[in-house]
């Protein structure tokens, strides 16, 4: 009894700690946000969506996913051994990746061009960097060195988007402040890691490394393919929301999206951050970890309920009085929107488990099953009938919460039936 007291004590606490750490960066984020988006149009806000979007895809295969494989490997120097691995994996993808880059510089027109061109294999590389970095202190159970990452990172990309926003940059002010802040954020991974590497005497030539990679080859053979469709699909949700709609549009949606993902980052990540390193050691006790998976959910379902509401009655006068006029439609799309995205707060700790669980293959097909349904919504709609905007993301909505809700359901009963 007192050993599972103080399990949940310790739960709790790193929980607050890495919430909090969020929580103020998103802070940060909301200050600054209105100002933001008082210096920045629609159009250049979808810019940058474009260019997360590519750098994130990129990120995932400069990894190849061993990022995820870190809470899991059992022994603390085999984990440190694959992100040393996945390390030298990310530096030949962002060399790989700035060769590519130059054949569009060479054909842009302008400056700004240039620039997010070439900020693509940067962004990659530092992105990736962070990625190991998180993973490799969530086993190490470092979440006060997530939390500073995040704040650091959050601080100095959002008060750059404001300087160059003043200074008139266009969208390349907010592509710039974007990789300084992962810049920033990555200094804590950076001394972290050499102060690893000097306890491990890790070699980056060490054979072993390849061999540990080997073992763990399930996460690039069949995670990878499962992040790069869903990265491909928000890349693809660009191209139709662009060419169907307008630039426009599509910058709308993306503003959208990422405030409505707020709940998710401020809490949801950081929950399941906690909740996956959790299960990777219940899993490795050959414990049940059902019951603190349907605590997850019942727990985000309860969050999510006065936020995700209040957005649905009121988004549109939310987002004039927020990020002003020119947002009234963002605050309109919100308001469709907003089952989806409470369905998926509530989901996302728990979409973790497969991994763990050894159920990566059947989630995939989910996975394919849920991108698939995305695309016909967004595309078909405007097909048939040629559905305004707003027709189309109701049917997408819909879909979405229904889709998301028989996951959870599918992922719950992963952890019943889990077999040692």
């Amino acid at each position: 009894m007192i050993k599972t007291a103080h399990l949940r004590s310790e739960v709790v606490k790193n929980i607050m700690l890495l919430t909090s750490g969020t929580a103020l960066s998103q802070i940060v984020a909301y200050i600054l946000t209105p100002v933001i988006t008082r210096l920045y149009s629609p159009a250049e806000s979808a810019e940058l969506g474009l260019y997360v979007r590519i750098v994130s895809a990129g990120a995932a295969i400069a990894t190849a996913r061993y990022e995820l494989a870190l809470p899991v490997v059992k022994l603390d120097h085999h984990s440190f051994r694959v992100y040393h691995f996945a390390l030298k994996i990310t530096l030949i993808t962002s060399c790989a990746a700035l060769v590519v880059s130059l054949f569009p510089v060479l054909l842009a027109k302008d400056v700004s061009g240039i620039t997010f061109y070439l900020s693509i294999p940067f962004g990659i590389a530092l992105l990736a960097f962070q990625n190991l970095g998180t993973n490799w202190s969530v086993r190490m159970k470092q979440f006060r060195l997530i939390s500073y990452s995040k704040v650091v990172s959050s601080g100095v990309g959002n008060l750059l988007k404001v300087v160059f926003g003043f200074l008139n940059t266009g969208y390349i002010g907010l592509i710039l402040g974007t990789v300084i802040g992962f810049i920033a954020g990555g200094f804590f991974f950076l001394k972290d890691f050499r102060t690893t590497k000097n306890k491990y005497s890790v070699k980056s030539r060490s054979p072993r490394n390849s061999l540990l990679a080997k073992e763990y080859m399930e996460f690039p053979k069949i995670n990878l393919p499962h992040t790069l469709m869903d990265m491909g699909k928000e890349l693809l949700i660009a191209a139709i929301l662009w060419e169907l709609f307008s630039q426009r549009e599509y910058g709308l949606y993306n503003h959208t999206y990422q405030m409505l993902r707020m709940p998710l980052v401020l809490i949801g990540a950081s929950i399941g951050q906690v909740f996956f390193q959790r299960c990777a050691e219940k899993i490795n006790q050959g414990e049940n970890i059902t019951p603190i998976a349907i605590q997850s959910v019942k727990t985000l379902f309860l969050f999510s309920i006065l936020p995700f509401t209040i957005v649905f009655f009121f988004g549109s006068e939310l987002f004039v009085f927020v990020f002003g006029d020119e947002w009234k439609d963002a605050g309109e799309y919100s308001e469709i929107m907003a089952p989806w995205f409470m369905i998926n707060f509530v989901s996302s700790p728990i979409s973790s488990l497969p991994l763990i669980l050894k159920r990566q293959a059947s989630f995939f097909l989910m996975a394919v099953f849920g991108s698939l349904l995305m695309i016909a919504t967004l595309v078909l709609p405007n097909w048939i009938y040629e559905a305004t905007i707003y027709e189309t993301l109701w049917i997408t909505s819909i879909s979405q919460a229904v889709y998301l809700t028989i996951v959870i359901f599918v992922i719950l009963s992963f952890a019943k039936n889990w077999k040692k």
